[in-house]
């Protein structure tokens, strides 16, 4: 996975301000309607997915470009609704956003017996991840309460929220790319970069994931 949201040299106290206290309707509103749009884009692309490897054995090249490219717009907007980007998250799957990277290896062939495990106990076998998480996620909501008035006072996000907030959000696209049949590789139990992550694709791999096919 190559994942990363890069954290700004200073911070816009007026977007700050603009974000917090009216972001539910420049923000929010509008984006509540396009994510509910891509949620059944999701559902459909699964359900696709999910025969087509169990039928095939293989993860529909199409399917895969367009769950990574909705999972490069939930983490636009999820990074600016945790301020830890400034700049108005953009609609389109295929908009490029600067300080924020979401990629995943495309592989082809994928065990159809560990997809029926997963499809069935997937979601008990991340119970613990889960426990975990929704713990962090507090955390970095009540840490984001401190990082406003750092960033309002200073234009700096402080770099200890900064990175608990981006390891945070790195574990839980970790689970959930388990749970689609990304990886067969269980996450681990923290959200650093792992040595093989955040590494140069192939060209041909970055076009595929950039223009659904």
């Amino acid at each position: 996975m190559n994942f990363d949201i890069q954290q700004q040299d200073t911070y816009s106290r007026g977007e700050l301000l603009l974000r917090n206290f009216l972001g539910f309707l420049y923000i929010m509103i509008p984006h509540l309607f396009v994510s509910f749009f891509y949620g059944l884009v999701l559902m459909v692309v699964g359900l696709i997915r999910f025969f087509s490897i169990l039928i095939t054995g293989k993860f529909p090249r199409n399917a895969h470009n367009a769950m990574v490219q909705i999972g490069r717009y939930n983490l636009r907007l999820t990074a600016r609704i945790f301020n830890l980007r400034d700049g108005y998250p953009p609609f389109h799957l295929e908009t490029e956003d600067e300080g924020i990277t979401f990629d995943m290896p495309y592989v082809e062939k994928i065990s159809r017996g560990r997809l029926l495990v997963r499809t069935l106990f997937g979601g008990f076998m991340l119970i613990p991840h889960i426990f975990i998480l929704v713990f962090r996620i507090y955390g970095v909501m009540f840490a984001n309460i401190y990082a406003f008035f750092v960033v309002l006072f200073t234009k700096k996000f402080p770099n200890g929220v900064f990175k608990f907030s981006v390891e945070t959000l790195r574990w839980n696209y970790r689970m959930n790319n388990y749970l689609v049949y990304y990886t067969d590789d269980y996450p681990p139990f923290h959200g650093r970069v792992l040595p093989n992550e955040n590494q140069d694709m192939d060209s041909d791999s970055v076009s595929n994931h950039l223009v659904a096919e």
